[in-house]
């Protein structure tokens, strides 16, 4: 037995490799791996060799683009001014600016508390803006210069529609008790790779418009930057989204604007140059019976300044010269209205030569400038000066400016005071003197503002005071020229601004007054809820966001100084309530938009006797290019 049990053993250790081997199917679909011993030859034709080459030049291409891409220093900008806000609410970023859908200065001066836009249609008309009723104290300045408004037939009041938004890099509102300056800094490109953008859009109306930039920095310093912009709007042709046309009179009309800008600059030291060339032309647009129509307007307005700077007005010691030259042109047109200032000299001409100096450490700063305009053959000078303290809690500003070509003296204070985190305080006060000679009296303008954080929300409120006035009727709207006295008023402030949840905001500001005066309403509110997103959960590397609006405006009947049936008398135009929508959406570089003004479609007037068009529809794309 014991020898049978070695034997099965024996057996067993033989027989059970074979049996497992037996269990094991073999993959049939597997076929067996052989041996290449000789390496198959690769045969490379001249065509590969090329084709290789030719790929590598590109990679080598790319490679010297992205290291010869650098940052040069920006061209100077004129000094910033000081912002007695509650916030940096009425701070335009170049992004901010495209993203607020505003297609001309108009629309971003409406979002300043006792400011007063005035349009006589869509983009062709005419553009205006006042505050607190006095259309000559809103004053407009890029980098540095003064625009001013000398055309024959404007009264002395800017069109607005002159003031191109999409060449600048930002705005900033200096709202001061007494008046309102606008600071336009210019686009500035700063990286060697060139860079481009091109913007496509369409609509009611027949509104049709193109615009292109294109600028670059090169290696040593220099800058170029060129941009041109075709809009148009078209009379007595369908619209985009309807059936009708649009009326013969309509103040249908086009625009061409060219705007360019050279430079060097290297350390402390920038030169450079900046022009624009605006033509712009508009059919007459037909009131209602028994008021004024408004004539057609054919005319080209010219800019252009030179400038030599030393410093950073942003830090330390900075010295700033720059001369600019203004032209524009009135022509005669055929019109159904005849236009009696083309008896006059329709070209006029100015020149402005200023001169700054100014000094900026972290807690205060300093700065005089001279502005200087001959005027037939006489020089009027306009010195100012401005000059702040303070820190991040605490700060006092002061400016005053003689302006000898207006006869007036102006001096302005203002303090802010952000105590706490949910506390902020401004205080302003304006002094107007005009001379003698003008038979004006002085009058005093102040504001003081209170406005407490709760939780995402800032509430705000305040009181704006107003001295008796007179100022001028604004002949560019279609008004006879006139002065017009006001008496002392007072007005309420009332404001709320900040998140309600995530990414949606809010912005509400009223402005009521204890009584109407020439040119500006009792009441005037103005609301904007805002969804601005990038969706960076969804999209980390931030290639895509939205930006979805609603707009408000309620504005109570405002009375004009106005002429009806030959007589010149006060008239009002009605009460308007405007809704405007839009909506933008961001992929990479590529921005589509879509905007709706007036979507209720109800009929209103800011003019009298002028009715605004109905709903207006509009579409498009920006597209961005850095190669």
């Amino acid at each position: 037995m014991r020898r049978l049990g070695r034997w099965s053993v024996s057996a067993f250790l033989l027989i059970a490799p074979t049996m497992a081997g037996a269990q094991v199917r073999p993959d049939s679909a597997r076929p067996p791996v052989t041996q290449d011993t000789a390496a198959r030859p690769v045969i490379r034709t001249a065509e590969d060799s090329a084709r290789d080459a030719r790929a590598q030049a590109r990679i080598d291409s790319l490679y010297r683009a992205k290291l010869a891409d650098t940052i040069k220093a920006p061209l100077t900008h004129f000094e910033r001014p000081d912002q007695p806000e509650l916030s940096t609410r009425l701070r335009f970023s170049r992004e901010q600016i495209l993203s607020s859908g505003a297609v001309n200065i108009a629309d971003i001066l409406e979002r300043v508390p006792g400011v007063m836009t005035f349009r006589t249609g869509w983009l062709a008309g005419s553009h205006t803006a006042n505050f607190n009723g006095d259309f000559s104290r809103v004053r407009i300045f890029l980098d540095g210069v003064e625009r001013d408004a000398v055309e024959a037939r404007n009264g002395g009041v800017l069109d607005l529609d002159d003031v191109p938004l999409w060449g600048l890099d930002e705005i900033m509102v200096e709202r001061v008790a007494g008046e309102v300056r606008v600071w336009l800094k210019s686009w500035t490109v700063r990286r060697t790779t060139p860079y481009s953008r091109v913007d496509i859009f369409t609509g009611d109306l027949n509104t049709n418009g193109f615009r292109g930039l294109l600028a670059r920095r090169f290696g040593n310093g220099f800058s170029l930057q060129l941009l041109g912009q075709q809009l148009a709007t078209q009379t007595g042709r369908v619209s985009a989204f309807s059936t009708g046309g649009t009326a013969t009179g309509a103040g249908d009309g086009n625009q061409q604007l060219f705007e360019g800008r050279i430079g060097w600059a290297r350390g402390k030291f920038t030169v450079d140059m900046h022009g624009t060339a605006n033509a712009r032309d508009r059919d007459p647009q037909t009131a209602r019976e028994g008021f004024t129509n408004l004539p057609a307007f054919k005319g080209s307005r010219r800019e252009a300044y030179g400038r030599i700077a030393y410093g950073d007005s942003a830090r330390g010691l900075w010295t700033q010269a720059l001369v600019g030259v203004l032209r524009t042109r009135l022509e005669g047109i055929a019109g159904a209205v005849v236009d009696t200032t083309l008896s006059r000299d329709s070209v006029r001409a100015r020149t402005q030569q200023i001169v700054a100096v100014g000094y900026r450490a972290s807690w205060w700063h300093a700065s005089v400038v001279d502005r200087v305009r001959p005027v037939n053959g006489t020089a009027y000078h306009a010195p100012a000066a401005r000059a702040g303290i303070g820190n991040a809690k605490y700060q006092l500003f002061g400016y005053g400016e003689s302006r000898r070509l207006d006869s007036l003296r102006q001096f302005d204070v203002s303090a802010v005071a952000r105590p706490t985190s949910w506390l902020s305080l401004v205080a302003s006060q304006s002094q107007r003197t005009p001379d003698d000679t003008t038979g004006r009296a002085a009058t005093t303008s102040s504001r003081a503002e209170v406005a407490l954080r709760f939780r995402r929300l800032w509430l705000g409120g305040g009181v704006i005071r107003e001295g008796a006035i007179t100022y001028a009727s604004p002949t560019i709207l279609g008004a006879p020229a006139a002065m017009l006295p006001t008496v002392e008023t007072t007005g309420v402030l009332a404001s709320a601004r900040g998140a309600l949840y995530k990414d949606l905001s809010i912005d509400v500001q009223a402005v009521s007054w204890d009584v109407a005066q020439y040119s500006r309403p009792k009441l005037s509110v103005r609301t904007e809820l805002a969804l601005v997103s990038n969706w960076l959960s969804r999209f980390p590397k931030g290639q895509f966001s939205i930006n979805a609006r609603i707009m408000h405006e309620i504005r109570d009947p405002v009375p004009f100084y106005w002429t009806t049936n030959g007589t010149a008398a006060q008239r009002v135009a009605n009460d308007a309530q405007l809704v405007t929508g839009l909506l933008e959406i961001r992929l990479q570089s590529a921005t589509i938009f879509y905007q709706y003004r007036n979507l209720t479609g109800r009929a209103y007037e800011q003019i009298p006797g002028l009715t605004m068009p109905p709903a207006v529809q509009m579409y498009g794309m920006r597209w961005e290019f850095w190669n």
